[in-house]
């Protein structure tokens, strides 16, 4: 798993178009550990190629994001067509510590979790749209 960090923050969320048309498939909770899973149907990966007949090819992939010594979370009910039009991820301080705050949407978060730090890595895309 890789993890995100102040230096690849920037890249991160330029890679996957930050999640734009993207939408979060699951969420885990574990309460104990204060963790949780999210996976994310990611339909804007890397640089995006024409095809033939004009059409994009978007990469698309799945991501899995583990979230670590979560400090706050909320979410909404989800639905399948709520996509994520632009998140937001950034490093914010609280009580004068430093977390990284993930959210579906900067103004009207469906989702949103504050944690100490995130990691992530690309599953097998093959049943992206089940």
């Amino acid at each position: 798993m890789n993890k995100i960090t102040k230096d690849n923050l920037s890249s991160f969320m330029e890679y996957y178009h930050d999640f734009h048309d993207s939408h979060i498939t699951h969420i885990n909770y574990n309460i104990e550990k204060a963790k949780i899973e999210i996976l994310i149907n990611v339909y804007w990966s890397g640089e995006p190629t024409s095809n033939e007949n004009g059409s994009y090819n978007t990469n698309k992939t799945k991501l899995k994001m583990v979230f670590y010594g979560v400090e706050e979370c909320n979410n909404k009910e989800l639905f399948s067509w709520d996509y994520i039009y632009n998140a937001y991820l950034k490093f914010i301080k609280i009580k004068n510590k430093e977390f990284i705050c993930f959210a579906d949407d900067k103004k009207k978060p469906q989702v949103y979790i504050v944690c100490e730090n995130i990691e992530y890595e690309e599953l097998n895309s093959s049943n992206i749209d089940k």
